[in-house]
C-alpha cells in the first residue's frame, strides 16, 4: 500500500503503458491534444516502490512572461500485486478524505457509476491552495511546485477545471485533470460577497459567467465521452445534458470555449454601442413616419380643397335658383294668377326644401 513516507520519489522517464510524443500525450487509444511547442511548458515526476508505479506530467501553455493559460495534469499508476489496497488507496484520496478531489458540494457536475470506477466532475478550483496544503499523496502538488517554479510562473489561484478518472479493481488509475486559468480571458470583477461568480452558490445570478461555465462544461462532457470510449470503460456513464449535443466533435467544443468573451467592460461597451445604434435607428424610423403622416396629410388637405369649393358653388347656384323661383311665385302673384295663401303656400314650401 502506498504509504506518505515511504514512497520513494524518483524523476524517472519510463513508459509502461503510455508515451508521450509530439504535440499529442498517448494513453492506449487515448490521444490527449497538448500544445503549440513554442508556448508549451512540462514537468514530469514517477514514483516506484516495488508492487506500484505512477507518473505524473504537467503540461501547460504559457501565454506570457509570468502566466500560463490551460494546463493538464496526467496521472497513471500500474500495480504488479495488491491491487485492492492500492484501489482503496487512490478511492480514499479522490473521494473520501478530509480534502477529497471529487467534492459533489463544491461542483458544478459531478458524475459517476456505482463503483466510482469511471467518474467526472466539473468545478472551479483553487490551485494554489491544493499546492500548499498537505495530504497523503504528495507528489501530485510536487510536480505542480516543479512547473511553476522551474519556469519563473506564479501559481493560479483559481481555475476552471474537469477531472476524468478511470480506477480498476486491480489498482490500474487513469486520472486526466484539465484547468483553465479563466483569470487571462476574464477581466472585471469575479466576485460577490467574497464568493466567486463561478460558485454554485452564485453561478446562477450571473448569466453571462452560466454561459461560461456550460460551455467548459460541454467541452468536459466531450472529453469524458472520448475518455470513457478510447480507454474501453465497461461502466460509462450517462453523459446527458440540455445543452449537450455529443454528435459535436471536439474541436467544435474547443473553438466554442475559446472563442467566449466575458470580459465585463468589453461587453458594456459593445452594449451600450448597440443600445446607441438601436436608439439611433429608432429615432430615424420615428423622423420618417412623421414626414410620411405630414406629406399624407398635406396630400389629403389637397384633395379636399377641390371638393370644398365646389360644393360651395353648388350652394351658390342653389341660392341663385331659389331667389329666381320666389321671385316668379311673386310675379304670379301679383298678375292674379295665384291667391296669397297659394303664394306663402308655395314660397315656404321652396325654402323648407
Amino acid at each position: 500500500m502506498i504509504r506518505k513516507h515511504t514512497i520513494l520519489t524518483l524523476v524517472l522517464f519510463f513508459c509502461f503503458f503510455s508515451y508521450a510524443n509530439a504535440n499529442k500525450f498517448k494513453i492506449k487509444d487515448l490521444e490527449i491534444d497538448l500544445f503549440d511547442k513554442n508556448k508549451q511548458i512540462k514537468s514530469f515526476k514517477a514514483i516506484s516502490e516495488g508492487f506500484v508505479q505512477v507518473k505524473f506530467n504537467v503540461f501547460a501553455e504559457k501565454i506570457d512572461d509570468e502566466n500560463v493559460g490551460p494546463i493538464i495534469l496526467i496521472v497513471e499508476s500500474k500495480g504488479d500485486k495488491f491491487g485492492i489496497d492500492i484501489r482503496n488507496f487512490f478511492l480514499n484520496y479522490f473521494f473520501n478524505n478530509k480534502n477529497p478531489v471529487f467534492n459533489k458540494d463544491d461542483s458544478y457536475l459531478y458524475i459517476t457509476d456505482k463503483k466510482k470506477n469511471n467518474a467526472l466532475q466539473i468545478k472551479e478550483f483553487n490551485l494554489e491552495k491544493f499546492v500548499k496544503r498537505s495530504d497523503d499523496f504528495p507528489e501530485v502538488r510536487s510536480v505542480f511546485k516543479s512547473l511553476f517554479k522551474n519556469n519563473s510562473i506564479k501559481i493560479n489561484d483559481t481555475v476552471l477545471k474537469s477531472d476524468h478518472l478511470y480506477v480498476t479493481s486491480g489498482g490500474k488509475v487513469v486520472w486526466v485533470s484539465y484547468m483553465y486559468n479563466y483569470k487571462a480571458a476574464i477581466k472585471g470583477n469575479l466576485f460577490q460577497n467574497g464568493i466567486s461568480k463561478f460558485h454554485p452558490k452564485n453561478i446562477n445570478e450571473f448569466p453571462r459567467f452560466k454561459n461560461y461555465m456550460d460551455n467548459w462544461t460541454n467541452l468536459a462532457l466531450k472529453r469524458h465521452d472520448e475518455f470513457q470510449e478510447k480507454l474501453k470503460i465497461k461502466t460509462k456513464i450517462n453523459l446527458v445534458s440540455d445543452i449537450y449535443d455529443n454528435q459535436q466533435n471536439l474541436d467544435y467544443y474547443e473553438n466554442l470555449f475559446t472563442s467566449l468573451n466575458i470580459n465585463e467592460n468589453e461587453i458594456e461597451n459593445k452594449e451600450e454601442k448597440e443600445k446607441k445604434a438601436k436608439e439611433e435607428k429608432e429615432r430615424k424610423a420615428k423622423l420618417a413616419a412623421e414626414k410620411k403622416a405630414k406629406e399624407e396629410k398635406e396630400r389629403k388637405a389637397k384633395e379636399q380643397k377641390p371638393k370644398e369649393e365646389k360644393s360651395k358653388a353648388e350652394d351658390e347656384i342653389s341660392v341663385d335658383d331659389l331667389m329666381s323661383k320666389i321671385k316668379e311665385l311673386n310675379e304670379m302673384f301679383k298678375s292674379g294668377l295665384i291667391s296669397k295663401d297659394e303664394f306663402e303656400m308655395l314660397k315656404k314650401k321652396l325654402l323648407k326644401n
